[in-house]
Parts: structure tokens; C-alpha cells; sequence
């Protein structure tokens, strides 16, 4: 068998890893924890009023529609012009709209079918509007949308009130002219890379906002991969980007993690050509370091409105046990996909096919499951059961210390033997024997990435 002389890391005791994980969605998402807080708070569950804005911002970027209608005469004449906001979600979402409608005291609400509409069209209702996102950037080309239509609301409610719409075509071309280049009319080819990314201001309550719009936590069943993903057009490439450089900037990330960052595609942004519909580009994050240990306790920090909090508490459930490899466990596994039939459109009132609800206890079952990795101080991943390393599955770099002082940092043990001159099998030993190793003028480290700095002594 063979001997381990790196220390193995202390984990997190079982039962306070169960009262994190079960506790998660009853402490951290709005819809459990409706309570007479809300009286006290006016923004409840948000802080302040800049938390709620910013989120209702970045909601709006993902599921709003400006939209300017004209309302002809019997003679079929341009008579008038109504401004509308809306936002359209799944009737299992109408407490979000509630939410909206009573935090912004505006707007209406109707049911259709399976579809819950929030509207406003009102002139005060829409100042309102303009005041919120005059103050907050709507961060996606909507930002065009929203100026032509705030230039055309303004256009006509703040005319000369001598000026009759049906008597001034002039009036009518100009908020024409704005109607006609929003929307799917609009025109981006027009607008320079500056022009789109000039004014992205990326807040951690506006991605939260933009997250129950369009993110996405996936689970893969054949392998039993967390995938967290935004698909949007792909004239949305600039915001995905700016997201991109804001977690990066803003998760914890040491210099060395920063490195493989850097160097790497773990967060990646991939355009995808369609044959039927428009091109779009994906922003995903699929290593489970980086989900673990930097992006859920980052997203768990800040409360979900929209039901995708339950989404995103499986995910995290399933999550934590691949991280352990629990997953590995065949009981584990096929709890891990019996859940994930329980999340996205599974858990829709709306849902056709059957769906199985895990119990109290099978969800218990996955949080506490027997971990099957041990994680060392060098980034290496211990198989328990075999008792050895696992060589497709780690999460390190290599620091190499040249004759000059100065420190490379690469990302395969390959590259550092390009450096240094001796065998693989002779590094490898070393290193396994020790994080650091001392060879001539030469010093070549091997460094942890991805993982709680708090875990670590480099």
C-alpha cells in the first residue's frame, strides 16, 4: 500500500455539513421565510433599497419587455401611443410578480392560462421605472430598449400640451422612428463593442436578479456532473463577459487559483451555432472546485424571490457530494438522479410526466453520505478506497523557483520537467513524498487551487 506523507485535510464535521446544506433553502430563500419581518423591513428580504433595485434590475434584464403600442382611430389613424413594461413568468411564479408589484407600488397583475403577467402603463407607474433604471444600468442590450422607450415616453407625455398627436405627423415619425429599432427591429450591427460593453456595471444583487431570469443549475446524469450555466443570443457576449471578469475579481480567488483561471477554461464563454433559431453564446461553470467552494457559498450569501431557490438547493446538495465523491456510491448516485428529475421544468405545476419526490430521509441520505475522496494539502485527491491518488482528478499547479529567483508558475507536472531536467518518475516521487522539492538550483512546488484558503498552509 502506498504512504501518504502529506497531511490529510480535517473536514467539516457531518452534523454541521447537514445543518448547512439541509438549513440552506429555509434560511436563504424568500419564499420559506415570508414572515412578520416583512413589516419591519420595508425591502425585506434585501437590506436596502439599492439591494432590491439592483435585483429587480438584473430580473428585469433577464424576463422584461419595453414595448410602445399604437392605438388607431375608427379612420385607422394614429390617434394615440400607450408605453408598457411587462414581464411575463410561469404561474408558478406569481408570488415574484406580487413581490415586485408591492415592493415598487406599481403596476398590475393578471393570470392567463399558465402564464402570470406583470404590467405598467401608467404614466406615474412608469416614471417610476425610468427613475430605477436611470439610477441602475440594465446591463443587456434591453438598456437600448429601455433608452428609446424612455426617449418616446417622454416625447409624448412632455409635448406641448397645445401639440394634438393626430394633428402632428412629426410627433408620430419621431416615436415611430424609437418603436421601430427596439426589440427584435433593433439594429446591433450598428453598434460598436464599446457601445455594448461601456456602460455593464456587474453587482452581486443584479446577477443574483439576472440568475432567476436566465441561469440554469443542470445536473448530467450520465456522469453525474453539476453544470451551472446562462444561454442567452449572441449579442449578449459582452454581459456574459463582464460576468465572467466579475467572479473572477470578486469570488476570493488566490493568485494561484487567479493562475488557472487565467490559463484555463473552467469558466468558459462558447459560442453555439444554431441551424433553426439565432446563434447563441453559454457562459458555464462545470468544475466542482470552483461550484463547491466559491460560487455556491458566494450565491448562498443573498436570498432567491423565484422558486429557482429550490433549484438551486439540490444543486448544492449535489454538489457537496460530488465534491466528497459520494457520487461514486451506487445508493448515492441514483438518489443524485431521482433528485435531479425534481428540479427545472420537472418541478413545474405544468409538468406532464411523473416526477418522484425524495423523501426527508433520502435527502438526508445524500448530505450525510460517507465521502469517498480525501482531499491532501497538495491538491491531490485520495481514492479511500484504493488509498491512492486519483490521476484524473486533482486540483493543483506547479511553482517553479528558477536559478534566478525568479517563480514560474505552469499547469502540468509535464512543464515543469521541461524546466528542470530529470525524469518524471523521479519528480512525481518527490513531490508525493513532499509538496516541496529542492533539485540543483531548482525548486518546484506543487501548489492547491480552488480550494478555501482557510484549508491551507502554503
Amino acid at each position: 500500500m502506498m504512504k501518504m506523507k502529506n497531511t490529510l485535510l480535517t473536514a467539516q464535521s457531518v452534523g454541521t455539513i447537514h445543518n448547512k446544506l439541509a438549513g440552506s433553502y429555509v434560511v436563504r430563500s424568500f419564499i420559506s421565510t415570508m414572515s412578520n419581518t416583512d413589516n419591519v423591513n420595508l425591502f425585506y428580504p434585501f437590506k436596502s433599497k439599492m439591494q432590491l433595485y439592483q435585483w429587480f434590475v438584473g430580473f428585469s434584464d433577464a424576463e422584461s419587455n419595453f414595448i410602445i403600442h399604437r392605438i388607431l382611430d375608427k379612420k385607422g389613424n394614429i390617434s394615440k401611443f400607450s408605453f408598457m413594461f411587462n414581464i411575463e413568468l410561469h404561474i408558478d411564479d406569481l408570488h415574484v410578480l406580487e413581490f415586485i408589484k408591492n415592493k415598487l407600488e406599481i403596476g398590475n397583475i393578471r393570470v392567463y392560462k399558465d402564464k402570470s403577467i406583470f404590467t405598467v402603463s401608467d404614466k406615474q407607474g412608469v416614471y417610476k421605472l425610468m427613475s430605477i433604471f436611470d439610477e441602475f444600468n440594465l446591463n443587456t442590450t434591453k438598456r437600448m430598449d429601455y433608452l428609446n422607450f424612455k426617449e418616446a415616453f417622454i416625447l409624448y407625455h412632455e409635448r406641448d400640451s397645445n401639440v394634438k398627436v393626430t394633428e402632428s405627423k412629426e410627433l408620430i415619425g419621431k416615436i415611430l422612428k424609437y418603436k421601430n429599432t427596439m426589440n427584435t427591429k433593433r439594429n446591433l450591427a450598428l453598434l460598436t463593442p464599446e457601445d455594448l460593453e461601456s456602460n455593464i456595471n456587474i453587482t452581486s444583487y443584479w446577477l443574483l436578479g439576472f440568475i432567476e431570469g436566465d441561469g440554469s443549475f443542470f445536473i448530467s446524469r450520465t456522469d453525474i456532473e453539476p453544470v451551472f450555466y446562462i444561454e442567452l443570443s449572441e449579442e449578449q457576449y459582452p454581459v456574459l463577459l463582464k460576468i465572467k471578469e466579475y467572479l473572477e475579481n470578486n469570488l476570493g480567488f488566490d493568485k494561484y487559483s487567479l493562475y488557472k483561471l487565467k490559463s484555463s477554461s473552467v469558466i468558459s464563454i462558447n459560442k453555439q451555432k444554431s441551424r433553426l433559431g439565432k446563434p447563441t453564446v453559454i457562459f458555464s461553470i462545470k468544475n466542482i472546485f470552483i461550484l463547491n467552494n466559491y460560487f455556491i457559498p458566494f450565491i448562498e450569501n443573498m436570498v432567491f424571490i423565484s422558486k429557482k431557490g429550490k433549484d438551486f438547493l439540490y444543486f448544492k446538495i449535489i454538489c457537496n457530494a460530488v465534491y466528497k465523491g459520494s457520487h461514486k456510491l451506487e445508493y448515492i448516485r441514483s438518489l443524485i438522479i431521482k433528485l435531479s428529475y425534481t428540479m427545472n421544468n420537472f418541478r413545474l405545476s405544468t409538468n406532464t410526466k411523473p416526477v418522484e419526490l425524495l423523501s426527508e430521509q433520502e435527502k438526508d441520505n445524500i448530505i450525510l453520505a460517507e465521502a469517498t475522496f480525501e482531499y491532501l494539502n497538495d491538491g491531490r485527491i485520495l481514492d479511500k478506497k484504493t488509498n491512492k491518488p486519483l490521476a484524473s482528478f486533482r486540483s493543483c499547479i506547479y511553482e517553479v523557483t528558477l536559478p534566478s529567483g525568479e517563480i514560474v508558475l505552469v499547469d502540468t507536472l509535464k512543464e515543469a520537467l521541461g524546466m528542470v531536467n530529470v525524469s518524471f518518475r523521479t519528480l512525481k516521487k518527490l513531490l508525493d513524498e513532499g509538496q516541496s522539492v529542492k533539485l540543483r538550483s531548482y525548486e518546484v512546488k506543487r501548489v492547491p487551487i480552488f480550494l478555501p484558503l482557510d484549508k491551507f498552509k502554503i
